[in-house]
This record gives structure tokens, sequence and C-alpha cells, in this order.
């Protein structure tokens, strides 16, 4: 892999972790349209890694509102700090319950997602990427007004279970668990909010087994560059893509900006592989 396709893939991958257009579909779709081999899973996970940076940067605040709850052994109330009347140690728990489904299935289904992203080709991400365009479409007809503070654990299940669904290239993480959230009656502030903070433990843990694995060959060492570099431009692109998740969402726009995309990327991905272009 060079340098080049490391930058494109990383700008790729930052750009769309946040946008809900799948940015697991796009590490497939943008080699096959350039006619590279797919990046190392190795790669996407260093890129995906990047993108958890600009996450627990741009949520700091919320980040340490939790762990100050955590370690004080009190709930934290304050409404005028990042949780608001949030249980900051229940919102950990919501947080925990709400990875479990993507950790299982991860592990129970780690060689078929590796194929997906390395041998099956870009037809089943083509259809995955209509699945979250219709996903998107829904989303923006649920408007709900609760808090973490109200969802029940079975919420925090079913929204985890959005989000281990989105394990499959195409179908966008932010996307679902966005939709998902919405249906459990989060409001627009706090649907993209917990979704993007629930995206933090499987994407560590993502990379930590990434770590294990490579830990005895050269690949990384060979290609040190293009991982340094796919690191920092996912991280300050998907740093700067939050923002706009959040707008859209806010504006219920979702379909609009990014649904539609969705639908033409898939369908334009499903004719291009019928006649054998990809």
């Amino acid at each position: 892999m060079g340098l080049l396709q490391a930058i494109v893939l990383a700008v790729a991958q930052g750009a769309t972790e946040f946008l809900p257009v799948s940015s697991s579909g796009h590490m497939v779709l943008v080699p096959a349209f350039l006619g590279w081999q797919p990046a190392p899973l190795d790669y996407v996970i260093v890129v995906h890694f990047g993108t958890l940076m600009a996450v627990v940067a741009y949520y700091r605040r919320d980040l340490w509102a939790v762990l100050a709850a955590i370690f004080s052994g009190h709930r934290v109330q304050d409404k005028g700090g990042p949780l608001g009347n949030n249980d900051g140690r229940r919102l950990a728990l919501l947080i925990i319950v709400a990875t479990v489904p993507a950790a299982v299935a991860g592990l129970a289904f780690a060689d078929f997602i590796d194929n997906l992203f390395t041998g099956a080709g870009p037809l089943p991400v083509a259809v995955a990427l209509l699945v979250t365009s219709a996903l998107l479409y829904a989303a923006d007809r649920f408007s709900g007004k609760g808090e973490p503070g109200e969802l029940s654990w079975c919420d925090a299940a079913l929204i985890g279970v959005a989000q281990a669904i989105a394990i499959i290239p195409g179908v966008s993480r932010s996307g679902s668990t966005i939709a998902a959230g919405l249906w459990r009656g989060l409001s627009q502030e706090w649907a993209p909010r917990f979704a993007f903070l629930m995206s933090i433990p499987p994407i560590a843990g993502a990379f930590g087994i990434a770590l294990k694995d490579a830990a005895g060959t050269t690949q990384w060492a060979t290609e040190l560059p293009c991982y340094v570099c796919g690191f920092v431009v996912s991280a300050v692109v998907g740093y700067i893509s939050i923002y706009a998740v959040i707008r859209t969402v806010q504006q219920g726009r979702l379909f609009v900006r990014f649904g539609i995309y969705c639908l033409i990327l898939g369908s334009f991905s499903i004719l291009a592989n019928l006649i054998g272009w990809v």
C-alpha cells in the first residue's frame, strides 16, 4: 500500500466514520473503483483508531464526567455540567450493555466479516448501503425527547443490536445507532451523542485485537509511514465531521443529506458490478 492510497483511504475513513454513510463500506468501494487492492485489515483498524481519538477529543468533557461519577462513588447531577441530570455511572453501564451485542457479533463472525472486507467484492457492500439509506429515511421520522437516564436496559441492548448489525460493511454504524436511539425515544441532541460515546469500546477493542495479532509481523514496521499518516489524517478529518452529523440530526435531514447519497452510491455500485466494471 502506497502513501497516496493510505491518505485517500484515511480521508474516506475520517469523513465517513461519523457521517452516516458507512466508513467500512467506503473502505471496500474506494479501492474497488480505483483499481487498488483492498486495504489490509490492520490498516483499517488503525484509521478506525484515529477516528476513535477524534470522538474521545470531541466528547472529552462527557467522558471526564462519567469517569468522575464512577470513581467518586456518587451520582453526578450538575445541570450546568456536560451530563445534565443524567447519572454518569448509569450512563457508563448503558454504554456497556449497548456494547455487548457488537462484541459478541465481532467474535462470532470474525472470519465472515474479514471475508467481506477482502474477498466478497463490492456487491454486498452496495446492497448494505441501500439498507443504510432506508435506516436514515426512518430516522428522520422519529422525534424523541428523552435522555439516557430514561432508557431501559432493553433499550440500550436494542441500540447495541443496531451497532452489531453495522459490523457488516456498508451498514453505517453511526446511522444505525442514531436511528435506533431516536426510535427508542432519545432526543435529537442525545441520539448522536450516545451513538458516538458507545462507539468507543468496540473500536478500542478491535484495535487491541489487531495490535495483538500484528505483534509478530513486520508489516507495521515496513509500512509505518503509511500507518502513521493514516492515523493522523483520519483523526483530524473525523473530528471535523462530527459537528456536521450533530447539526444534521437536529435538523431532521439525515436522509436528504446522506440517505440519498447512500441510495445513489449503492445503486451505482450494483450496476457497476453487474456490467463488470468492479
